[in-house]
């Protein structure tokens, strides 16, 4: 009997913890770099790396990710240089 009463006594804390559960946005910031000869190239795998950095930042789930930068330098003989700035929201749980 005194275990039923206890597994009732977890079963009911573990509902209200869940009922408790907020989801939070925060707003991430990253940047990321590339060479590459085309400039279109250099910044999509910029903008790939940086995407990578704030989702391997995030605790929850990437729901929108926005570049706010792009800086390139080079061309014509020399590779172009890429650097590109996002910000994504980041949405987690929390109790």
């Amino acid at each position: 009997m005194k275990k039923r009463i206890l597994a009732l006594v977890i079963l009911m804390v573990s509902v209200f913890a869940v009922a408790e559960a907020r989801t939070i946005t925060m707003w991430l910031f990253g940047s990321g770099t590339a060479q590459e000869d085309d400039r279109d190239s250099a910044v999509s795998e910029a903008t790939d790396n940086a995407t990578q950095q704030v989702n391997a930042i995030c605790v929850g789930t990437i729901v929108d990710v926005e570049t706010t930068g792009t800086t390139c330098l080079g061309g014509g003989d020399s590779p172009y240089t890429c650097m590109v700035f996002v910000k994504a929201a980041c949405q987690a749980q929390v109790r």
